[in-house]
């Protein structure tokens, strides 16, 4: 007659027990992660806009075109035909600024400010998190003379 291993039922719970705390310990850790990569992903998405701004100033910079209000990317490129830049800058308009992200991995929406595109994580569009993208503006300071405020980047994370 073979002989059965048997536990008893003392052993039994205290392993069940066990991989319950297990469980309760490392299930926070689980969701943080999630939560740690939404807003790696907001910014992530800032340096692209960033580095996008910059190689954009550079090319209009050299073209000459750096002082102008609104015009359009064609000139650098036939594929930027139709979108438009703002003293060199990406305009904060969703079409702009989806054709030099190249990503569609972003939900966009337009703030009260014309000047301002908000842009959301397309699988988690929540109040609480996303990127707001300020585009470049003119204004005559008190001196009188004429300046030019670079492009902005403002990232809410409180509610990724």
């Amino acid at each position: 007659m073979e002989k059965r291993i048997e536990f008893p039922l003392f052993e039994l719970t205290v392993i069940i027990v066990l991989l319950l705390v297990l469980v309760v310990f490392s299930f926070p850790k689980f969701i943080e992660v999630g939560i740690e990569a939404r807003i790696r992903a907001l910014h992530a998405t800032v340096l692209n806009l960033k580095a996008v701004n910059r190689l954009l100033y550079s090319r209009t910079l050299i073209a000459g075109r750096e002082k102008s209000i609104l015009q359009d990317a064609g000139f650098l490129d036939e594929s930027d035909d139709g979108t438009y830049l703002v003293y060199g800058e990406l305009r904060a308009q969703k079409n702009d600024v989806r054709h030099f992200l190249e990503s569609d991995s972003l939900a966009y929406s337009k703030t009260k400010n014309t000047e301002i595109l908000r842009l959301y994580l397309d699988q988690y569009k929540t109040p609480d998190c996303y990127i707001d993208y300020q585009q470049a503006t003119g204004k005559v300071m008190l001196d009188g003379k004429y300046a030019i405020q670079r492009a902005s980047y403002t990232v809410k994370t409180t509610g990724c």
